[in-house]
């Protein structure tokens, strides 16, 4: 009787398979309704994170620059020192597959530690 019982008679058990396959069915359709609600849930999380992105302590800040200068004073030095040693005609190679290799870390670095910063004070006089 396992699979069938709920044609016994029993309402609970018919109204639980009805109930399953209604459910079912509704989820399988993503009305204009709740792309609505999913919407306005997805932007009110947005603004959430921004709130709290906005509210960041300065001491973090400060760290993760300084954690930041490293990364992009070696690559300057490298940059530097292979236009200076394109000036004076030394070789190059070296110096430049270092500057490639660094150049993806140190263009990182600065976007993710201190762009924020840099987006915020562009444009402003002091």
């Amino acid at each position: 009787m396992g699979i069938f019982s709920f044609l016994s008679g029993n309402t609970k058990s018919v109204e639980k398979v009805v109930d399953a396959g209604i459910s079912g069915l509704d989820k399988l359709f993503f009305t204009e309704e709740e792309k609505a609600d999913y919407n306005n849930k997805l932007q009110e999380l947005h603004l959430e994170f921004v709130k709290i992105a906005a509210n960041e302590s300065t001491a973090q800040s400060i760290s993760r620059r300084m954690i930041c200068l490293p990364v992009v004073y070696v690559w300057l030095l490298l940059t530097v020192g292979s236009v200076v040693a394109e000036l004076f005609s030394l070789p190059t190679e070296a110096i430049k597959h270092a500057v490639e290799v660094m150049s993806l870390p140190a263009l990182t670095a600065i976007g993710f530690y201190c762009g924020r910063h840099i987006a915020n004070n562009f444009g402003k006089k002091s």
